[in-house]
């Protein structure tokens, strides 16, 4: 859905962050300083309430001056909204959000309501789901975001999503439609008919795991290489990689290195930012995605991203500052071309494992460095 991303801009902060890690000094990764310096950044952008300083800023362009610590008024105000504006009570989930809670992004009608409560337009709420939910706006396969697009984009009042979402309950999903993101969010833009629309939606209509069917895909792709790379290594005996699931192990070794083997000591009292050590891939879902079976929608980016890393960077020499730019700069493109290929967000520096991700590519050995941060 290349459309509505690319007409999102950086912010400052955003641009300079970009900046430091595409064309900051490459790392070393035997330096514990270079390591310990980027998981310090992550872990900043982690702490920073990102949901609440997205939200008042959007409430004091409202006329309800409020700044991220005043959660008070913005509950108060965000209650009034729903009741006034969408007539219907304020979920308890939104309210956890604004209480500090994290912001959640299993039922998304909660999130697209609350930008809705907040009269977003369209180009606001892409920002506001990429910004302050960190995750991809409107993936138009998915037919309650396919609804919220259509009605968005189309300054429909909020009561006829309502509509168009109990009516959408009673579609049947199209197992045969493969449909791609961008056509359905093309016809979606070209088309400002109601009726034309649901019909169309009717013929369309996918469930939750249909829309990732292409990440499965590509992600199955990288997995085969480096299951082919350690079995070139024959550095395990054959009874050792007969078994399936033992191989999946392997390739989780391969990709993140091997964790917590320190005998129970601790030896590190720093910690890893939650967004990053969160749906990291491990041998049981990476079983699921080689099965076909149901995962996140964050694990399965998650997944996209560090196998695009491995694939890219195994064989790659990053020998100076020249080559360590040039190739993050390609590694970036590639990555943001296989994120829209699956209808996922885009790299977003700001977000603390894109970040992380991307201060790894910047290195002079970009696979070895995630697998020293890993061990964190």
């Amino acid at each position: 859905m290349n459309s509505e991303h690319t007409e999102l801009t950086r912010d400052t902060m955003t641009d300079i962050l970009y900046e430091k890690l595409s064309y900051g000094e490459p790392i070393d990764a035997c330096s514990s300083k270079d390591v310990i310096d980027g998981i310090e950044r992550a872990i900043e952008l982690s702490d920073r309430p990102v949901f609440l300083e997205g939200l008042s800023e959007r409430l004091t362009e409202l006329g309800t001056s409020c700044t991220g610590s005043d959660t008070e008024i913005m509950l108060s105000e965000v209650k009034r909204r729903f009741r006034d504006m969408l007539k219907k009570t304020c979920p308890k989930a939104v309210e956890n959000w604004i209480r500090g809670g994290q912001t959640g992004l299993t039922n998304r009608r909660n999130n697209y309501d609350l930008c809705y409560a907040l009269e977003m337009d369209f180009k606001q709420t892409s920002a506001f789901f990429i910004k302050n939910f960190l995750t991809i706006p409107f993936n138009s396969k998915s037919k309650d975001d396919a609804i919220y697009l259509y009605c968005i984009y189309h300054q429909k009042p909020y009561s006829t999503a309502a509509m168009m979402l109990d009516k959408a309950n009673c579609f049947v999903s199209q197992e045969n439609s493969h449909t791609h993101t961008s056509q359905i969010s093309r016809f979606i833009f070209d088309n400002d008919d109601d009726e034309k629309f649901m019909q169309y939606l009717s013929a369309h209509c996918y469930e939750k795991e249909q829309q990732f069917q292409v990440a499965r895909e590509v992600i199955n792709g990288y997995i085969n290489k480096v299951k082919e790379n350690i079995l070139v290594k024959g550095e395990t005996g054959a009874l050792d990689i007969l078994s399936p699931k033992r191989l999946n192990s392997l390739t989780i070794a391969e990709l993140l290195g091997q964790t917590y083997q320190n005998s129970g000591r601790k030896v590190k009292d720093r910690k890893l930012p939650r967004q990053f050590t969160e749906s990291l891939p491990n041998d049981v879902n990476l079983g699921k995605i080689i099965n076909g079976d149901s995962v996140t929608y964050e694990i399965l980016r998650k997944a996209l991203m560090l196998f695009n890393l491995y694939d890219f960077y195994n064989g790659t020499v990053n020998t100076d500052e020249d080559t360590t730019r040039k190739n993050l700069l390609d590694f970036y493109d590639e990555v943001n071309d296989n994120l829209y290929k699956c209808g996922f967000a885009p790299i977003y520096e700001q977000h603390p494992f894109d970040c992380l991700l991307l201060y790894c590519a910047n290195s002079y050995d970009p696979i070895l460095t995630l697998q020293y941060i890993n061990e964190y």
